[in-house]
């Protein structure tokens, strides 16, 4: 065998630099794209979701001094209204700005999918996970909106990134930097902690108990400096015991059946090429064992069962498919899960993808044949519609309520496009809340009474199943002003010169 050549051989360093530049020009080009869909979203001039509504509306109360956890409900972890604070910062206070953070989150997610994927497989498996997580449907809903998944899911992913390349060179100091990713991830939502899996194996192989120790430390002290200036009580009152607390809205095979059905529509790019990867390696291991035959195939399966799960595990498919299948079974299990959960499966099963990708013509097939589904199920992000006429007529009387005037809805988006504050206990008006008694009618009298109110604007069968709060209301000097249909009243307080 022929000597390797020395680090400081020519070829060497001339491949090292060109093995870089490959990197940041896939990292770069991979991050534009993730940017370039996810404009359209960050530019709407509505709220595209429910959750979007709940945290826009939190970010304009923290503007007016309201801190979380005390004046503002909070049920994501305690460092996501910190984050969105300081979207809304360097956005320089704008409506929009507080989407800065969850766009960037898409972008930090696609290039730390792509950074993991080329540490266990080519430039080209790389390629196509970062291109099959930047173009997923459930992570453009979680990345485009505000939201808790996108902000944690790139923590999460940052941290596995990290975890590969202390593998690869170990110090203290990167595995405090993978636990500090984790502590982020984790005080943002705890529903992504099967990527604790990967990252717990890689920094715990050669037995670096050590290693393990400083990112546990930092990922706990993320979570403290996150959680003690609003009181550790109230964050586990409304981050924790809030979501233990929930009512189960439907089964476990209900979720399984919502996870498959969004992946097979809001996610058909990654489906229709992860099926055609197993495909291709079920085709190849068949092929391989009829080559080998039965004495290899006997061969290889000879050892202790325990330590050939061992050494599978180990290996990342084994991380990977660990990290997939307990994060699926946790979402179905989940009381309430919602399609955009779905987003938390999509890096494990992209990177699978990664490892054995099927070839480039068939996967070029594929995606022309899946886009028009993908485009049907996914165009509310990629070129957002302007607000229907009832939404945007409700939006605009709120806006026409006097200055400094609040009001409460239970569809917080509306108030929010109308640049509006809500009474912070009320700016998270989810089918939670009212199922656990925490929003009820007289909890939404209550807020109406105060002098900033001026206005309350039912939208949904959440503050429309309250057959009391008409008459709460205009014992308060409520009237009806607009109906648009259904549960939807618009009620504005009498003299309200807010």
């Amino acid at each position: 065998m022929a000597d390797a050549a020395p680090a400081t051989d020519p070829s060497v360093r001339d491949a090292g630099r060109s093995g870089r530049r490959a990197w940041h020009l896939d990292a770069a080009t991979l991050g534009l794209l993730a940017l370039v869909v996810r404009l359209p979203a960050l530019l709407a001039s509505r709220a595209l979701t429910f959750d979007e509504g709940v945290y826009g509306s939190a970010v304009l109360a923290m503007r007016d001094g309201a801190r979380p956890f005390r004046e503002i409900f909070s049920s994501q972890g305690p460092l996501q209204l910190p984050l969105l604070w300081v979207a809304d910062l360097v956005g320089f206070r704008t409506l929009d700005a507080p989407r800065l953070l969850t766009v960037a989150s898409g972008v930090v997610v696609t290039v730390a999918a792509y950074a993991v994927a080329r540490r266990v497989t080519g430039r080209r498996g790389a390629i196509l996970a970062g291109l099959l997580v930047a173009t997923s449907g459930s992570m453009l809903w979680v990345t485009a909106p505000l939201s808790g998944d996108g902000p944690a899911l790139a923590f999460v992913v940052t941290a596995a990134a990290l975890a590969f390349a202390f593998r690869a060179r170990p110090t203290t100091l990167r595995a405090v930097g993978v636990g500090l990713a984790m502590g982020g991830a984790l005080s943002i939502k705890v529903l992504v902690v099967p990527a604790a899996i990967p990252v717990g194996i890689l920094l715990l192989r050669g037995g670096r108990l050590r290693a393990l120790a400083a990112a546990v430390g930092s990922a706990v002290a993320v979570f403290f400096a996150a959680a003690l200036p609003w009181g550790l009580s109230n964050v586990w009152d409304q981050s924790v015991a809030f979501h233990q607390d929930a009512t189960r809205t439907d089964s476990p095979a209900g979720n399984a059946w919502r996870l498959v059905r969004t992946l097979c529509e809001r996610d058909v790019l990654l489906t229709v090429v992860a099926v055609a990867a197993v495909v291709t390696l079920g085709a190849a291991g068949l092929l391989r064992r009829r080559a080998s035959g039965a004495a290899a195939a006997t061969a290889a399966h000879d050892g202790p069962a325990r330590a050939r799960a061992l050494q599978w595990i180990q290996r990342p498919a084994g991380m990977f498919t660990a990290w997939l299948v307990v994060q699926t079974a946790l979402l179905v299990w989940e009381p309430q899960m919602w399609r955009p959960h779905v987003s938390e499966v999509i890096v494990p099963l992209a990177l699978l993808v990664a490892l054995r990708p099927p070839p480039w013509r068939a996967t070029v097939a594929l995606v022309a044949l899946a886009l028009p589904w993908y485009v049907v199920n996914v165009h509310t992000m990629l070129w957002p519609e302007p607000a229907p006429r009832d939404e945007a007529d409700a939006v605009a009387r709120i806006r026409a309520l006097p200055p400094g005037a609040w009001a409460i809805s239970d569809e917080p988006g509306l108030v929010w496009r109308a640049d509006r504050r809500t009474p912070g206990n009320l700016v998270d008006a989810s089918l939670k809340r009212v199922q656990e008694h925490l929003v009820t009618a007289q909890t939404v009298a209550r807020g109406a009474t105060l002098p900033q109110v001026c206005a309350v604007v039912v939208w949904s069968s959440r503050y429309g199943s309250f057959t009391t709060l008409p008459h709460l209301l205009a014992d308060e000097g409520y009237h009806v002003v607009a109906g648009y249909g259904g549960p939807r009243v618009f009620y504005e307080k009498r003299d309200c010169s807010a």
